[in-house]
């Protein structure tokens, strides 16, 4: 009989554990608190209007294609999903604006609107992030860091990178002109790091984004999730949605179940859990008694990492780039937002 599992949270990481645990044989259950799946990258509705709630742009595209050859079915049988021309616009509080893409002469000509100096430098700064890269991403993404010797193997070449320093200083020590250190330096900010504290490691998503480009799914952010819902029910991963996890129930040490709502209780052999780890620690483990003074210490000692504060808005024109209009929009987001 297939060993029980229950996946808490539906987030993109959720989402990708129940389904490649449900190719190992599984028996998976996942439950989410909101009425529908995504978790940080849900989708919003108000009137016409329609939001993806956090994440808007794919830049591993091949990490999603894997989900669905487990099951040896193709992505684009679900989901389309386009390569960006241009990834980022930047526009600056004097109205200067820059385009960032994946096109190298038009990132030169974009580079040297604000210094001719500092093109050398952004190709320097490219080579250094892509040994961040390799380490970073290619070597230790899929290592868990839970053991000491393992974890001390790795201080020399995370020296080497300078991972010391903060993404910010990094980029300076290639890029002088003050705004293009801006914009090479926010990365971090895309998850929720501040580019003055964060360790330069981040500073591998600069090359990431050269590696495999920028993707749009066709319909939003939610109809990745849309295709990964339909995926999950055709190889029979049961799906709870409105059901909150209140608490984690374990004993000797081993998880036996989950609390839902305060009442109904699902057992399972295994949890995976994909909730923020302050929230499941201090509210869903209910029994603290394993917890050594370290750790009791730690937790009092976590510092949060910074959020973003998000408008939504909608518009009753259509907003054409290099148009009248889109000079009007930005205008606009200049005024309100200064």
């Amino acid at each position: 009989m297939a060993k029980k599992v229950i996946i808490i949270g539906s987030g993109f990481g959720g989402l990708a554990a129940a389904l490649r645990l449900r190719a190992k044989g599984l028996d998976i259950t996942l439950v989410e608190k909101q009425p529908d799946l995504g978790g940080r990258a849900r989708v919003f509705k108000k009137g016409s209007f329609i939001y993806d709630g956090g994440p808007t742009v794919i830049t591993a595209p091949y990490l999603f294609e894997e989900l669905f050859s487990l099951f040896n079915k193709k992505i684009s049988n679900y989901v389309e999903i386009v390569p960006l021309d241009l990834w980022y616009r930047f526009v600056f509080s004097d109205g200067q604006t820059f385009d960032y893409s994946g096109d190298e002469k038009l990132m030169e000509k974009e580079i040297k609107k604000f210094s001719d100096k500092d093109f050398e430098g952004y190709n320097n700064l490219v080579n250094f992030t892509e040994k961040i890269f390799n380490k970073g991403f290619t070597d230790l993404s899929d290592k868990p860091f839970n053991n000491l010797t393992f974890m001390l193997k790795q201080v020399p070449s995370l020296l080497s990178l300078k991972s010391y320093k903060s993404v910010y200083k990094l980029v300076s020590d290639y890029i002088k002109n003050e705004k293009l250190r801006r914009v090479f330096s926010m990365h971090p900010l895309l998850v929720g790091g501040n580019p003055f504290t964060t360790t330069s490691i981040y500073t591998l998503i600069l090359f990431l984004e050269k590696k495999w480009g920028i993707h749009y799914s066709m319909g939003g952010t939610g109809s990745v999730v849309k295709a990964l819902e339909k995926l999950m029910h055709e190889e029979n991963i049961k799906i709870i949605k409105s059901a909150e996890v209140t608490e984690i129930i374990s004993n000797d040490n081993r998880v036996k179940g989950v609390k839902i709502n305060n009442s109904e209780i699902i057992e399972c052999d295994y949890i995976v859990c994909n909730s923020d780890p302050p929230n499941v620690y201090q509210n869903l483990i209910k029994s603290k008694s394993n917890y050594n003074f370290l750790f009791k210490q730690k937790m009092k000692r976590m510092d949060y990492s910074m959020g973003l504060f998000v408008y939504y808005f909608g518009s009753k024109k259509t907003i054409q780039r290099g148009g009248s209009s889109y000079y009007l929009f930005w205008k606009f987001l200049r005024k309100t937002f200064g």
